[in-house]
């Protein structure tokens, strides 16, 4: 039996492969949001760490230095080359000026070796910023969180009817363990309503599809998606999904006072968590071994997003078994951190669609549609 499901797959992911939807091509009213398979980018505003910076983090703990060494090419450019999720790691900053003098500088500095400073300007003023890794990674190409999504906007404004793209919002809590290590403000319900607050600032809501569309008249989120509720693909052209990405016990905050994301922006990854009323979007990072259970919940209705590669592991290796399993798992977002092979590696390794398609029909519950 296991063999025949790996044979099955197998056919679909190759029947699927030449069908990327387009407008006019029929697809628009015959398939939902739910549907497709995008790529997409893993903490896609991160750039390289300074060399400096990195040996000073090899020195301290050399497996954290690998799973920090990569980086990205401008959003728009990933958007170009066919990126249809983006991840954004926001900081809270509701004064202002918290992160415009990383430890990791500093620490060099000590040494006699400088590094450019930050975008201490932007740094500066109250706000979302965005980091991977306080104090150590903060080198991004859009270091405010309505930085960030203003570069999104430009590009969806410029292609109309792209199909959507799903934003992760991997909210910071904590700061990095070194010692003098600048503070990290947890997020609660104060600080997700600022984030809620820059997205409606740089997104109206007719740009983006909300919980309250995909529940419409059912009693709660879950049930709206297992009743079929994700609009059709060409109702979401041109449009974006914001997701946050965090523990139950953390997105709890975004929800109080808000049964089921009434009248939200974001969904919430509800991972395991997938029985909860606000269960729409799930976040299953491990496809390898979670691909039964990805085929199982992408059946019901959920979209999920799963990661190709992680900590550079494949892209060192050349292995290709993760990345193979999230798209035949019919995952409907994968997330890389290679959509262009790293040149400092010899295995060539990357994660993209069949010709490179910004989307494709949905290998697990397209059905006769495509």
């Amino acid at each position: 039996m296991k063999r025949a499901l790996v044979l099955s797959a197998s056919v679909l992911l190759a029947s699927c492969a030449s069908m990327a939807p387009a407008p006019g091509d029929g697809l628009d009213n015959a398939l939902r949001l739910n549907q497709i398979q995008a790529i997409g980018t893993h903490n896609s505003y991160k750039l390289q760490i300074d060399p400096p910076l990195m040996e000073l983090i090899k020195q301290r703990n050399a497996n954290t230095a690998l799973t920090l060494d990569y980086f990205h090419r401008s959003i728009a450019e990933q958007l170009d080359a066919g990126a249809r999720q983006v991840e954004i790691d926001p900081v809270d900053d509701p004064v202002g000026g918290a992160f415009a003098d990383p430890l990791g500088a500093r620490l060099l500095a000590q040494q006699g070796v400088t590094i450019p400073p930050p975008d201490r300007a932007a740094l500066a003023k109250p706000g979302i910023k965005v980091i991977h890794a306080t104090d150590i990674d903060f080198r991004t190409s859009c270091p405010t969180f309505v930085n960030c999504l203003s570069q999104v906007k430009a590009w969806s404004d410029a292609h109309r009817t792209h199909t959507p793209i799903l934003i992760m919002i991997n909210p910071k809590h904590t700061p990095i363990s070194w010692e003098g290590a600048t503070p990290v403000r947890a997020f609660g319900k104060d600080g997700f309503n600022r984030i809620e607050a820059e997205i409606l600032s740089v997104f109206a809501r007719d740009r983006i599809v909300t919980p309250d569309e995909v529940r419409g008249a059912h009693a709660t989120l879950r049930e709206g998606v297992l009743a079929g509720g994700w609009p059709t693909l060409g109702e979401s052209r041109g449009k974006v999904v914001f997701v946050i990405d965090d523990a139950p016990a953390r997105w709890a905050a975004y929800v109080d006072g808000h049964p089921s994301l009434k009248g939200r922006v974001a969904f919430v990854g509800a991972g395991a968590a997938f029985e909860a009323p606000e269960a729409a979007i799930l976040v299953m990072n491990e496809p390898h071994e979670d691909e039964a259970l990805i085929r199982e919940r992408v059946a019901q209705g959920f979209i999920v997003r799963t990661r190709a590669d992680a900590d550079t592991r494949e892209a060192r290796s050349g292995n290709t078994k993760r990345r193979d399993a999230a798209l035949a798992s019919g995952a409907q977002y994968v997330s890389t951190d290679y959509i262009w092979p790293d040149a400092r590696f010899a295995t060539g390794y990357t994660a993209r669609l069949p010709g490179n398609a910004a989307a494709r029909c949905n290998p697990v519950n397209a059905g006769g549609a495509c």
